[in-house]
């Protein structure tokens, strides 16, 4: 069997250094196109370019001898993509979904029209606009793209709060009752074979609205992790993707699951795959890129993964106590990124946990308490 071996990364971010990774257990190559010379990425391949992967042109000219391109987020081309597929490249995600899912309101007109359960929402083009609307407060506002991490997301909890809303297109949703967020990701090849890993659990801190862990399996009944899958595995089959897809979920206090968003990515709630499944979300993308058999995604034992985050200003010694402390651990798996800028709050890097629940959660606490 021959492996088509050449694969273009539009990013070059943890998401593309940890396909690398996956594809090089494969011998499979890959290129990278990323604006900044010291991506994440950029020291994993000794194929990388510098460059915009939102310019259509450069990525053209970029992923022309590659035999699969894919995407490392959401900002890039999806003119770009569309043209390539058109020009025999296997491309996933494909432009036409890309286009879709990069901006919210499209994304959530489309769940509307297919019929799928979100929260109820409006769509504003500016601020004059929201002003008109008929709301019923509090709403929560998402800026139509560029937000991500709690970035571009804003209560407004009634008029007098619009003079300080987004300006510009954005989505206006009735604030949820959430009871827990949970999120599922389906791969899918090119043959039409999909497979959906267990749902996750995210658990915030709401005062700074920023993860402080995920759990794996989530902490929900057997009944709602089917029904999430199932409604996943759906999202998955309407947009018609390829590659793979994150779905999103609220699971509400009344019981109902609603679909928040998508990314059709490697995403953050699949890191612990490395370590907690027969298959990583990232080896499977390996594997639909070089038309390969899909690997199962069972979880091979329960896991908590939590973000290492640039550190505040005079906390420097905590962010490193916490890495000691888990390189100290022998059921912990360590990732850091290489990211050179560490700015508060940004992502340096993950830590998961593998083990029994109970004895996770202790060690969650040691990794996270302060003297």
């Amino acid at each position: 069997m021959k492996i088509l071996n050449d694969i273009a990364i539009l990013g070059g971010g943890q998401l593309a250094r940890m396909t690398i990774e996956a594809a090089m257990r494969l011998g499979v190559r890959c290129h990278v196109l990323d604006k900044n010379a010291e991506a994440p990425a950029a020291a994993f391949t000794k194929y990388f370019v510098q460059g915009d992967p939102m310019h259509a042109e450069t990525v053209l000219g970029f992923a022309a001898h590659a035999h699969a391109v894919t995407i490392d987020s959401e900002h890039v081309s999806a003119a770009a993509l569309e043209s390539l597929k058109a020009a025999g490249k296997f491309v996933a995600p494909q432009g036409k979904v890309l286009e879709i899912i990069q901006n919210k309101c499209r994304q959530k007109e489309f769940l509307a029209q297919g019929k799928f359960p979100t929260a109820k929402f409006q769509v504003a083009q500016n601020k004059a606009a929201l002003k008109s609307l008929q709301l019923q407060f509090p709403v929560v506002q998402k800026t139509a793209t560029s937000g991500y991490d709690g970035y571009g997301v804003r209560l407004l909890s009634g008029a007098h709060d619009i003079e300080m809303a987004f300006d510009g297109e954005s989505l206006i949703e009735e604030k949820i009752a959430i009871a827990k967020e949970i999120a599922v990701i389906v791969a899918s090849d090119r043959h039409g074979n999909r497979v959906a890993y267990d749902a996750v659990e995210m658990v915030f801190d709401k005062q700074r609205n920023i993860l402080k862990y995920q759990l794996c399996p989530a902490e929900i009944s057997a009944e709602v992790a089917t029904s999430a899958t199932e409604l996943a595995l759906s999202a998955a089959k309407a947009l018609g993707i390829v590659g793979l897809v994150a779905v999103e979920m609220f699971l509400t206090e009344q019981g109902d699951i609603l679909i928040n968003e998508m990314a059709p990515r490697p995403h953050n709630s699949g890191h612990h795959t490395i370590e907690a499944a027969a298959t990583s979300q990232y080896e499977n993308l390996v594997r639909i890129l070089t038309d390969l058999p899909l690997g199962s995604p069972e979880t091979t034992a329960p896991s908590l993964m939590l973000n290492l985050l640039g550190p505040e200003v005079g906390k420097e010694g905590v962010y490193n106590a916490m890495i000691e402390k888990a390189l100290k651990m022998p059921n912990a798996h360590v990732h850091l990124y290489g990211k050179k800028d560490m700015r508060p709050f940004r992502k340096l890097g993950h830590i998961t946990l593998v083990g029994d629940r109970n004895t996770l959660i202790r060690q969650y606490e040691t990794l996270t308490w302060q003297s």
